[in-house]
């Protein structure tokens, strides 16, 4: 069976059980939910964000660093493991576990909370949430929308509330409702029962196929290409690699020097990238080009900054999961994963 045919809507659920296209579908709608939820944060001038998480919970935490940052806005660092001795006067630590029982983020938590951190807490319920109850801590609760990585626009607008509750969307408040607006928008275009022909996940699908992708960013979407390689492990079971701009033009570029057919470069581009970077990213594709290597371009979509992120990121999930589909994998089921849970 052909690409096209595999991929179309009505063949589509043999090898989605679980029905993953229905929650991609959804998250406009999750995260439009999201939004209507009401968060206090203690009145204070922070200074800075320190985001505890990890895996796809942490995924949040990297998009509001990026967009952050190519806002001009306050420092936002994410942690995933150790953590190092730093002022926490004036910063805000949200702490973020889908599930609320993931064992490296309620450390990192309990060892901020006994320095004095003000903290906000973020979970579907477990452990995390019998954590803030018993301190006394604001905790934002999200629905769970079958597994974690899916769950992406709960945990990322119930971030966003947060943030905002502490006054450190300044300037940038409109780009949230213009974010869930475009996601709206690309919903339509990217689902399954949009063609090949007209939809940019499924070509991104078949552009891969086979192949390793080697996904390059610029340094204010990087979390995009960390996203669509943490995506492309799970849903469709495959290695991946990412690198961000400056960096890899004075290494990662050398290296297609050697060019390895079983590679594909895979670069995201959006038109509020550094000037510098943009133009770096282009003479870089034209260098591939001149290879003989035909890379995979993303172009973001929206007119803010978390708009382009997030159109980016949604258009590679489902590009993940159209891949796996191609691919005869079934995208929901994390065998691995669960196996080395049990031994943790």
């Amino acid at each position: 069976m052909m690409a096209e045919d595999k991929l179309l809507g009505r063949n589509i659920s043999g090898s989605d059980p679980h029905r993953v296209h229905e929650l991609y579908a959804s998250w406009p709608d999750r995260a439009a939910e999201m939004l209507r939820e009401k968060v206090e944060v203690k009145d204070k001038r922070y200074e800075r964000v320190a985001y505890l998480a990890l895996g796809g919970s942490a995924t949040a935490g990297d998009i509001i660093s990026d967009w952050f940052l190519s806002s001009g806005a306050v420092e936002v660092t994410v942690f995933r493991g150790a953590l190092p001795r730093i002022r926490l006067e004036n910063t805000l630590v949200i702490v973020c576990s889908t599930s609320g029982d993931t064992v490296e983020t309620l450390r990192m938590a309990e060892e901020f909370r006994r320095k004095g951190a003000d903290m906000v807490t973020i979970s579907h319920d477990g452990k995390l949430k019998q954590m803030a109850e018993r301190e006394g801590l604001t905790h934002v609760q999200i629905p769970l929308a079958k597994a974690p990585r899916y769950s992406l626009p709960y945990s990322l607008f119930a971030s966003i509330l947060v943030l905002r509750a502490a006054s450190l969307l300044a300037g940038m408040d409109s780009e949230v409702d213009d974010a869930v607006s475009t996601m709206k928008r690309l919903s339509s275009s990217i689902g399954i029962d949009s063609p090949l022909a007209e939809n940019r996940s499924k070509q991104i699908a078949q552009e891969i196929g086979q192949k390793v992708p080697c996904i390059y960013a610029s340094s204010v979407t990087k979390s995009i290409a960390r996203r669509f390689k943490n995506s492309l492990n799970e849903n469709a079971k495959i290695h991946g690699s990412f690198d961000s701009a400056p960096d890899i033009f004075h290494n990662e570029v050398e290296a297609w020097e050697g060019r390895d057919s079983h590679q594909l470069p895979v670069i995201l581009r959006r038109n509020k990238d550094p000037k510098t970077e943009s133009d770096a990213l282009a003479a870089f594709e034209a260098l591939l080009t001149s290879r003989n290597v035909d890379p995979s371009r993303v172009e973001a979509t929206g007119a803010s900054n978390l708009s382009q992120l997030l159109s980016l990121c949604y258009t590679l999930d489902f590009a993940s999961y159209y891949l796996a589909i191609l691919n005869g994998v079934e995208p929901f089921e994390i065998a691995l994963i669960d196996q080395l849970k049990k031994t943790m």
